[in-house]
């Protein structure tokens, strides 16, 4: 195929050529002796000028070919320690060994003709691209297997290519993971995997231990969490065992459980009530059974950092009202704040509801730094003061969160819009005069989607309806009408919010939803603390920037084993003299140090080296590090410790649990549970007769897939056009020159 990829119109191109074929021959004709010679010229420089007028188009020729490409077929073979593992002592035979028996198989002749085979050695990490026939070299010495990660990681190699299957060649066991139900997660390709020992043949003496234990590091006073300790064993004979739960070297729970006589894992859920500040030390027991030899793993300790909520609310009222009684207990209520409440009493003085310390209702700047949300309640401008709404102003553009609760006074005609919080109000005009009636009420379509209330769809199908509004609300531009109340005159917002500078602002155009706290179903459903706590939730601040004058220490793990290398990160935060709040910098900070309290409390001090570190949330900033070697089991903290401007400052504490064995070595069957889910998930199979899985893979006819691939080549870019052309004008110019032409 031809193709022209001239740019210049192709009329002016014919125009070109017309042009010059007219002048050509009126001067011939007018000028020239119609003899041979000139006709011989001419016929020449007529040539020229068409061979010009081709090159002008710049045509290219297209060549398409189809090629079939070979799916890819894939081995992934563990090389970890525990493929060495035998059910009995003294057998030749092992996993690795049948694993290379499966490699041997003359499935990979067949799949070879219609794939390309490619291999992939994994324990903790996931090695090249190898040969099929260099997996006769590999040698199983991996600490650890990372199964699930090492299998996510294969298939993300190849995604978006074609893959017949995956042949997984392993003991199921990932050393990693606490449960066996990642294996339930879809996979990209099917999955084709194999035992290579019948679960029946171990004989293994009865062990209890303790895999894993989670539970939030750090929580607020007052929460309510959970602890979950995973509990596993075998050769238990059905004989029951009580877990127990020791805070700081005190029994405070114990939960019996059971494990299966052929071994497997049981979940055991301890409830932690935390009412006082502090750091605590939560550890996980479980007895030996008689005869029980390897009881070094039979406990597992973790730290809790319970800390005051950091999120501080202040709310001011007018007058008491309903909806001041009911809003103090919520907030009250919610445990991830810490409220303080002022409600106008007699003679004006306020009555204050929380930690007051030395707050007053006077709204001033360096007070209102103090927290993260206010709530003004039912105040007119009067009763709210200039100043008061100068300094909320410049709190929202900093950051700050604002509610206008409101009611009669505040969207009164003398109200928040007669003030400089003018400038915030997500409503610029409305109805002064508040209707009342029965108004159901619904999120708008912005109010579905909205972090605010769209994680709790439930709520708002049992929702009561309020009994007042304001009417005829015009938004502010940029505001949004999460909740809207209907009218007899159509859909009126009742719940709008915006930003401001840094900040956000909500507007509450009712003063009836506190009888959200007295509707039938309310002690079940708790509709007016629902909506609350998801209201609070969303303007309180993110948590991931860290503070400035502040150290943050954070480990890449949790757990590891004897021998296993942690590195231990640390970012700092600095505030410039004016009070701004810089990027972390730990070029301008002191050198960070590090120290790590052993289990046996012996302080191991370390001086952190800079360098760019990963937060757990996947940021990168520039911080220090340290690299850390298990050499002692039990419960690991560790802090660290810098200077800035002149003050020291110390990171919350981390811990990490050093579990005293490698898992690699621990006798235990192959994990044929985990085999099996992978490969129903993928649509796989599994297989446990070698013959099976021979002939199943020998009769694999995986389609290849078309690919066109397409050359473009130059026709007038070349040696013969050129010389062409050259020859025409050397040609008709030898002939003008012989007939002593002009």
């Amino acid at each position: 195929m031809i193709l022209y990829q001239h740019q210049i119109p192709a009329l002016f191109i014919w125009i070109g050529l017309a042009t010059g074929l007219l002048v050509l021959l009126y001067s011939s004709w007018r000028y020239l002796k119609p003899d041979i010679p000139t006709l011989v010229g001419l016929g020449f420089r007529i040539a020229f000028l068409g061979l010009l007028t081709w090159c002008l188009f710049l045509p290219e020729r297209k060549d398409t070919e189809t090629h079939t490409l070979k799916p890819r077929f894939v081995v992934a073979i563990d090389i970890s320690k525990s493929m060495l593992m035998t059910p009995q002592e003294g057998l030749v035979s092992n996993r690795w060994s049948d694993a290379q028996t499966v490699l041997r198989q003359s499935w990979k002749n067949m799949v070879g003709v219609d794939c390309d085979i490619d291999a992939y050695a994994f324990a903790t990490e996931v090695g090249p691209r190898i040969d099929l026939a260099a997996t006769d070299s590999l040698v199983p010495e991996g600490n650890a297997t990372l199964l699930r990660e090492s299998l996510t990681k294969i298939m993300d190699r190849y995604r978006g290519q074609n893959v017949a299957g995956v042949l997984l060649l392993s003991d199921g066991i990932d050393t990693k993971e606490a449960y066996d139900d990642w294996a339930n997660e879809p996979w990209s390709w099917p999955v084709y995997t194999f035992s290579m020992e019948p679960v029946e043949a171990w004989e293994v003496e009865g062990d209890l231990r303790i895999d894993t234990v989670k539970t939030p590091r750090r929580v607020t006073v007052g929460w309510q969490t959970e602890l979950r300790a995973v509990v596993s064993g075998q050769g238990t004979k059905g004989q029951p065992a009580n877990v127990q739960l020791f805070r700081d070297s005190k029994l405070i729970q114990e939960i019996p459980t059971q494990i299966a006589a052929e071994g497997g894992s049981r979940e055991v859920v301890f409830q932690l009530d935390h009412p006082e500040v502090g750091v605590f030390t939560y550890s996980v027991f479980v007895p030996p059974l008689p005869n029980e030899t390897s009881t070094n793993d039979n406990s597992y300790a973790v730290s809790v950092q319970v800390v005051d909520a950091r999120n501080r609310v202040l709310y001011v009222e007018g007058p008491p009202r309903w909806e001041s009684k009911y809003l103090t207990r919520a907030l009250k209520s919610n445990a991830s704040i810490t409220p303080l409440c002022f409600v106008r009493g007699p003679n004006q003085r306020f009555i204050t509801y929380g930690a007051r310390g030395n707050m007053t209702a006077d709204m001033t700047a360096e007070q209102l730094a103090f927290f993260k949300i206010v709530i003004i309640g039912n105040l007119d401008a009067e009763e709210l003061g200039e100043s008061r709404a100068q300094n909320l102003l410049k709190f929202v553009d900093s950051g700050g969160s604002l509610v206008l609760l409101g009611g009669s006074k505040g969207w009164g005609p003398d109200g928040f819009l007669q003030t400089s919080l003018k400038k915030l109000v997500p409503v610029k005009k409305m109805s002064d005069t508040m209707t009342e009636a029965k108004y159901p009420v619904s999120l708008t379509d912005s109010g579905t989607g909205h972090p605010a209330f769209a994680g709790d769809s439930e709520l708002w199908q049992i929702i009561p309806p309020v009994l007042s509004l304001f009417p005829d609300a015009a938004l502010s531009a940029g505001a949004e009408a999460l909740v809207a109340a209907q009218a007899p005159e159509g859909a009126q917002p009742i719940v709008v919010v915006q930003r401001y500078g840094q900040g956000k602002v909500v507007a509450i155009l009712t003063d009836s939803l506190w009888r959200w706290q007295l509707s039938p179903n309310a002690n079940k459903n708790k509709p007016y603390q629902r909506f609350w706590d998801q209201l609070i939730s969303w303007l309180s601040p993110s948590e991931k920037e860290l503070a400035p004058d502040q150290v943050e220490l954070f480990a890449d793990r949790e757990q590891l084993y004897l021998g296993d290398e942690l590195e231990l990160s640390a970012r700092v935060g600095i505030r410039r003299a004016s009070g701004e709040e810089e990027k972390p910098d730990p070029a301008s900070s002191s050198p960070v140090s590090c120290e790590i309290i052993t289990p046996d409390e012996r302080p191991l001090p370390y001086n952190m080296t800079r360098q760019n570190v990963v937060t757990p949330s996947g940021r990168s900033f520039p911080g220090f590090a340290v690299k850390f070697k298990a050499q002692q089991p039990g419960l690991h903290k560790a802090v660290a410790t810098t200077e800035i401007n002149g003050k020291k400052v110390v990171s919350e504490p981390v811990s990490f649990f050093v579990k005293p064995f490698t898992p690699e070595s621990m006798p235990r069957p192959v994990n044929t549970t985990v085999l099996k889910n992978i490969a129903r998930t993928s649509g796989g199979q599994y297989f446990d007769d070698l013959e099976a899985l021979n002939e199943a893979l020998s009769q694999l006819k995986p389609a290849g897939t078309e690919e066109e691939s397409v050359q473009y080549s130059s026709l007038w870019q070349s040696v013969l056009i050129i010389s062409c052309l050259m020859a025409f004008l050397s040609i008709e110019w030898a002939i003008r020159k012989w007939r002593n032409m002009p």
